[in-house]
């Protein structure tokens, strides 16, 4: 199989036999996998097939994009990677993830995206730890009380919840550009334990879980202010008398923990997302920046880059003939530095990145910015 490996789009005759794919990699039930496969669409699922001919490995290829500092970097999200165990340890995953990169690459996206299982097997395909996912829990007798911003329940398909997220992911770096598929899995099933609430003003909103009664889940929230944060807290207290704590995901640096006074809050789950940079002169032309003026000099590998960037704008050259020093690292540090995971200067301290100390400043400056997370697992 390895030798003729090929990857093809699902077929609605192959669902059955992805959902038990689904199931016996990650536990889900049959009425989890078919919800799962429902939220994605059979059009996202890409599979390899046996010599019998039956789907050995499927995944999910979601276009999307991840917002850096304003600017939607164009992206592909590699989700659920299954393998049947009869073939695990075969060396498959490393070949079926390289073929769904080059797919992606070939319809535009500039970067992959992806949660690891085993991060071992996915740095052998070029990807790494680009940015954080992180869920804080807090007890909601801590939370504080005085703030009262309205909240109003509406639609869990309001399209102001949508617009709310837009807004939110200027002002951070690395979250996603959703697509429909993203959304129906933050609306996924139990929808009677689900409510959604948006502030006066649309100052801030609230998609709530509310089927486990020792943990009020947060599915995704929104605060356009430190008041707004306050408020939404506020909110959030109205339920102690039923939920002993509440979970949120949140950012490196938390506008829900910013508004927490004091202590009762607890960093309940962090797990980083891996990336592969498919196109490195796209992903830097496409990528917003802090600084107005810079020219700086990359070589990435065998690749050689200049990037200058004028009114916050990248033009980017390629080619081996650039003039001057350049700041030089390989691949997987090229990564951490494009997401802003790791600064040049961390970088080369860990020998990754190496140059005039000058110009690692300057590239320190160049991606400096909001630590990248998510705020879902994709």
């Amino acid at each position: 199989m390895k030798k003729n490996f090929a990857t093809e789009m699902a077929t609605t005759k192959d669902l059955a036999d992805v959902a038990r794919l689904l199931s016996w990699a990650f536990g889900f039930s049959k009425a989890r996998s078919q919800e799962y496969i429902a939220n994605i669409g059979v059009e996202a699922l890409r599979l390899s097939r046996g010599e019998d001919g039956c789907p050995v490995l499927c995944a999910g290829l979601l276009q999307t994009a991840h917002i850096f500092h304003g600017k939607p970097v164009r992206a592909a999200n590699i989700v659920h990677v299954a393998i049947a165990p009869e073939r695990r340890g075969e060396g498959l995953a490393v070949p079926f993830v390289d073929a769904l990169c080059d797919e992606a690459r070939s319809q535009g996206a500039a970067i992959a995206t992806l949660f690891a299982s085993t991060r071992p097997v996915y740095r052998k395909a070029g990807f790494e730890l680009a940015g954080h996912e992180i869920v804080y829990e807090a007890a909601t007798a801590a939370l504080p009380s005085a703030s009262r911003l309205a909240f109003d329940r509406i639609e869990l398909d309001d399209s102001r919840l949508a617009g709310a997220y837009v807004a939110k992911t200027l002002g951070e770096s690395g979250l996603l550009a959703r697509a429909a598929a993203h959304w129906n899995e933050l609306r996924r099933a139990p929808t009677d334990s689900l409510a959604a609430y948006l502030a006066e003003g649309e100052a801030a909103y609230l998609i709530l879980d509310m089927a486990d009664k020792t943990c009020l889940t947060v599915r995704d929230w929104s605060a356009a202010s430190p008041e707004a944060a306050q408020g939404l807290l506020s909110f959030l207290a109205r339920f102690r008398s039923v939920y002993p704590a509440v979970r949120w995901h949140g950012a490196p640096q938390d506008d829900l923990v910013a508004a927490i006074p004091d202590k009762g809050w607890r960093l309940a789950r962090q797990e980083e997302w891996l990336l592969r940079v498919l196109d490195p002169a796209t992903a830097l032309r496409q990528r917003g920046y802090h600084v107005d003026e810079a020219k700086l000099a990359l070589r990435i590998g065998d690749i050689s880059l200049e990037i200058e960037i004028r009114e916050g704008a990248a033009e980017v050259r390629e080619g081996a003939d650039l003039c001057g020093p350049a700041v030089r690292m390989d691949a997987p540090a090229f990564v951490q530095l494009f997401t802003g995971f790791r600064s040049a200067s961390k970088l080369a301290q860990y020998g990754l990145v190496a140059g005039d100390s000058a110009d690692i400043r300057r590239c320190d400056q160049l991606f400096a910015g909001p630590p990248p997370w998510v705020a879902e697992h994709f």
